[in-house]
């Protein structure tokens, strides 16, 4: 069985390999399920609107008949109910009967009754600039679905009756024209012509109507006009060519060379011409492939052509290939290669503008593809038109463009060339395909190292000699994007089910790696996503295309087993794997192809994955969409399944994908994911999670931040589930594991005073990024100061003690938001672990660095660090006084607005809930109420009003509890009743939802 989100693979991450860098950041969660459960009343609304849109309202007849012009408004909001559908293109698939025919009879219709009176000058001027012709607003709503759905899908449902074909053709040629007389009618004959839009629906229906089985010389009449003085270029075309031919021909070539998306009906109109049995009865197939190679081929006396012509000219032959019958093309097979390749690998002015376009190298590319397989077919069949020489040498030259394409600077000449191989070999003799494939493993195994456990790099040749299966694959040395394109080739290679199972063990192997891929940028973006995806889908195709037999069959050491993790199959390996991806990788896309590759090998092979089918149902497609709740509430939901799970993932989450990922928030959510995992087993796992964290931290190089951020994050995390856990299990706390743990935490103390410790560097220097140090040693030292006091621990010595405080004297210092916030709430848990003296001190400390830096951007931190540490000191009243009179100081107007608004919020959330209330706090609030101080900025003043808010709810809280009313308190309430009443959204918002 499969499951339903499998089905929609071809739709994601799976089968389109993309180059975007996805956010690590939380993505929006669930579009597809918000888009399919709102897409009946997008189809219902486009299926109300749609008829007034095409025909006139004409009471008492059963006629419809059409409009000349629609309304440019409801056009562009029957677009804009369409284009939500680029999310799930497939639910428009049951709506297509119901909603296409409507648009194509109107066409129709319209094109017969006013096609003389298309878009009109005397019509146009009475209506206005706000309407479309008819013929305008249905291309664009046709083209909406071309672009959703795909062109192979929309154009079947074209009318393709023969009798169409010569009025189509006319419309065409007569709405496309432009022959103004005077400069009035110019600007008026520019806003008639038709636009690209309808250029390329009409274009894409004509050729739709050459699929008539008719000669076209019986649809033919003489009178059909050759639009363009273009046709004199092929000399070799036979003078009995019907007028319709002229004419096709002539639009086609007109229109090949063209920079916008009409280029691409042109050449799918100058294909399927060119492929009619009538036409090639005169040699148009062989004449214009000849043309086309001549374009292309120019001498340097002739100019060469732009970089449009060139992909439409290559297009055009890559459509030849594509679409034509082997017998019909036989005679061109070895001609078109050489040709090909010749113009590719050439010197010219055109062959570098080829060279240089990545479409262009991807239609080469396909060029080469479809006629590989041409030539195959024809040995297949012994026909003498191809030789063995000739085979051999298209083989040879192809297998090699295609090796070199995979390492392609863009991804999708790297797509067509995994792709184009994977046919191509699926189509060779076993022997010879086995060696292509051979050649693409080799190639994976070119520049990779190994890694030790204790992270030292070994090179293949020692690796071998110590054992590859108990080494870790480090692939920091090569290519990325050859490997994206290896992989991707190996993954198309699955899906045909061309390798044989001998060569499973070594692919597999490249699988895994790719899964785990990461590389930087110079510039710091990832570059690895690709290569991920293109391993989800090669996992997804091995697992849909190989039995269960044959998998279990491969030995275990195929895929490295994870540290702590006992000897399992291949596929549970596997399955542990994908479960990684799926919950800790940075990419989105990742995620959900890694969860849809999960859900298919459990429902290929049911009953060899442990706890499959919860884990169906935990790690599902749209459950990791969102990063914070993979990171934390699947990975928790399945370690908790089987304990199989707990170590990798526990693993991954100190990799670069967790703890070491280059984004701070990511870090901050797989720290809390670490510390969430470290209760599997309670105070068992919590020592081992400790231990790792503490080994880590001390193999951390200093200059690496970011890791060093994320650990000390991690061991927070974990000291605090120590703490909760202390809290909630009192029976477990005499316990051996929970004694092991009460020492290790009091142990971490000793972090500061080792060579480890954040020194003041760290904390100031720019370059070190001391926001990020700073943050995590807050944290560390607020979860082992509140621990400690919790769980009754051994208190640290006081020079560690002096030692935390000098470090969080300097984070408090910085400007930064979450160092003040983060050093505040540590200094809070610290004060009490001080002796009063030193508390005393501490304070007399920031308040004379507070009086230094009087009107000084500095200072903040130290604000609300008073205020946080007010409530601590209530055997020392005259300090707490101090406190208040000191932070009221700084609310007054000649201080820096900042400092005034981290005063007054300080005072409202730190100070006032613990202190009683006095005149002097009222009056105080009464006058930042009233604050209306504006600057260059604007009403400044507003800030602090809005803090002020917080703090008056308090003192009617309390005077809500006695009998009578102050005259300060009513003033208070009036204040607050005036506020509510102004426009400023902010404060009346805060107002609502205190008032609720």
């Amino acid at each position: 069985m499969t499951s339903p989100a499998v089905d929609a693979i071809p739709n994601t991450a799976i089968f389109k390999t993309h180059c975007i860098t996805h956010s690590t950041m939380d993505a929006a969660e669930d579009k597809d399920v918000k888009l399919q459960r709102a897409s009946g009343d997008l189809v219902s609304e486009f299926s109300a609107k749609l008829p007034s849109l095409l025909w006139r309202a004409q009471t008492g007849t059963p006629l419809r008949t059409p409009r000349k012009w629609a309304q440019v408004t409801k056009t562009e909001k029957l677009v804009s109910l369409l284009e939500p559908f680029q999310e799930w293109p497939q639910l428009l698939d049951p709506h297509l009967q119901t909603l296409l025919p409507p648009l194509v009879d109107a066409f129709l219709a319209y094109m017969i009754k006013h096609r003389t009176q298309y878009g009109s000058v005397s019509t146009k001027s009475s209506q206005g600039g706000n309407q479309y012709p008819l013929p305008r607003a249905i291309c664009r709503l046709l083209y909406t679905f071309c672009k959703v759905r795909g062109v192979k899908v929309i154009s079947r449902f074209l009318n393709n009756e023969p009798k169409y074909l010569d009025s189509m053709l006319r419309a065409f040629i007569e709405w496309d024209a432009v022959r103004p007389s005077n400069s009035e009618e110019l600007v008026e004959s520019e806003t008639q012509r038709l636009i690209w839009e309808e250029r390329y629906v009409m274009l894409v229906w004509l050729s739709h109507l050459l699929l008539a089985p008719f000669d076209l010389s019986s649809l033919s009449s003489d009178n059909i006009p050759v639009p363009y003085d273009n046709l004199q270029q092929l000399t070799w075309l036979p003078s009995e060519t019907p007028m319709v031919a002229r004419s096709l021909l002539s639009l086609s070539l007109h229109y090949i060379g063209a920079s916008g998306k009409e280029r691409e009906a042109a050449t799918a109109l100058l294909a399927r011409l060119s492929l009619r049995g009538d036409m090639q009865a005169l040699g148009m197939l062989t004449g214009l492939t000849k043309w086309a190679f001549a374009t292309i081929q120019t001498t340097e006396s002739v100019e060469s052509p732009s970089v449009y012509a060139c992909i439409g000219v290559l297009t055009f032959i890559a459509r030849l290939g594509g679409s034509g019958q082997v017998e019909d093309f036989a005679p061109l097979i070895n001609y078109v290669f050489q040709q090909t390749l010749s113009v590719f690998q050439g010197k010219s002015s055109t062959s570098t503008t080829i060279q240089s376009s990545a479409l262009a190298r991807k239609i080469v590319v396909k060029i080469l593809r479809n006629i590989t397989v041409m030539a195959l077919s024809l040995s297949e069949r012994g026909d003498a038109r191809i030789t063995d020489d000739q085979l051999s040498t298209i083989l040879e030259d192809a297998i090699d463009h295609f090796l070199v394409s995979l390492a392609d600077k863009d991804t999708p000449v790297r797509f067509a060339a995994s792709k184009a191989l994977s046919i191509i070999t699926l189509k060779l003799d076993p022997e010879m395909g086995a060696e292509v494939i051979e050649a693409v493993i080799g190639s994976l195994g070119e520049n990779i190292l190994f890694e030790k456990d204790d992270g030292s790099l070994v090179t293949p040749f020692e690796a071998r000699k110590i054992g590859t299966h108990a080494l870790k694959r480090n692939l920091s040395a090569v290519d990325a994007q050859r490997w994206q394109g290896l992989i991707l080739t190996l993954s198309h290679l699955l899906f045909r089910r061309a390798p044989p199972i001998n060569q499973l063990p070594e692919i597999l192997q490249s699988l895994v790696s790719g899964l785990g891929f990461e590389q930087r940028s110079s510039t710091g973006g990832s570059v690895g996503t690709g290569v991920r995806d293109a391993a989800c889908f090669g996992i997804w195709a091995m697992s849909r295309k190989y039995t269960t037999r044959e998998l279990l069959a491969l030995q275990p050491q195929v895929v490295a087993s994870q540290s702590g993790q006992k000897e399992v199959d291949v596929l549970q390996k596997l399955a542990v794997e994908l479960i990684c991806a799926a919950c800790i990788d940075p990419s989105g896309n990742i995620r959900r192809g890694s969860s849809a590759a999960l859900q298919e090998l459990i429902g290929r092979h049911p009953n060899t994955i442990a706890q499959g089918i919860p884990l169906v149902q935990v790690v599902d497609y749209h459950a990791v969409a969102r990063r914070s709740r993979a990171l934390i509430d699947v990975a928790k939901a399945t370690a908790s399944l089987d304990q199989i799970y707990w170590s990798p993932l526990l693993d991954a989450l100190m990799g670069w994908r967790g703890i070491g990922s280059p984004d701070a928030e990511s870090r901050r959510h797989a720290a809390k994911a670490v510390g969430t995992l470290s209760t599997q087993e309670l105070f068992k796992t919590m020592n081992l999670v400790l231990d790792k964290l503490l080994q880590m931290f001390s193999r951390i190089s200093r200059n690496d931040v970011e890791s060093r951020h994320g650990c000390l994050l991690s061991i927070a995390a974990t000291v605090d589930t120590f703490t909760s856990q202390w809290e909630a299990s009192a029976e477990r706390r005499d316990t051996p594991e929970a004694r092991a743990v009460s020492s290790q935490v009091a142990n971490i103390w000793d972090i500061f005073g080792s060579a480890s410790s954040p020194t003041d560097d760290d904390l100031t220097f720019q370059t070190s990024r001391p926001e990020l140090t700073a943050e995590a040693s807050s944290c560390l030292i607020s979860s082992l100061s509140r621990s400690t006091i919790t769980t009754g621990l051994a208190e640290p010595l006081e020079p560690l003690l002096n030692r935390t405080l000098q470090i969080l004297s300097l984070c408090v210092s910085r400007s930064d938001d979450i160092s003040i916030e983060t050093s505040s709430t540590a200094l809070a848990q610290l004060f009490p672990l001080l002796s009063p003296s030193k508390q005393e001190e501490t304070v007399r400390t920031w308040f004379s660095h507070l009086r230094t830096s009087w009107r000084l951007p500095s200072g903040r931190g130290q604000i609300l660090a008073l205020g946080t540490v007010f409530k601590q000191l209530k055997t020392q009243s005259d300090v707490q006084d101090n406190i208040v009179t000191e932070i009221l100081r700084y609310t007054g107007k000649e201080e820096l607005i900042e400092k005034r608004v981290a005063a007054v919020k300080c005072l409202a959330t730190s100070i006032l809930p613990y202190m009683a209330t006095t005149d002097t706090i009222a009056s105080n609030f009464v006058g930042f109420l009233n604050d209306y101080t504006t600057d260059r900025r604007g009403d400044i003043g507003s800030l602090i009003r809005v803090e002020a808010i917080q703090a008056v709810g308090i003192l009617l809280q309390r005077q809500s509890e006695t009998a009578s009313r102050s005259p300060l308190i009513q003033t208070l309430v009036g204040c607050l009743c005036r506020l509510a009443c102004e426009k400023l959204d902010k404060q009346g918002i805060y107002l609502h939802l205190k008032g609720n």
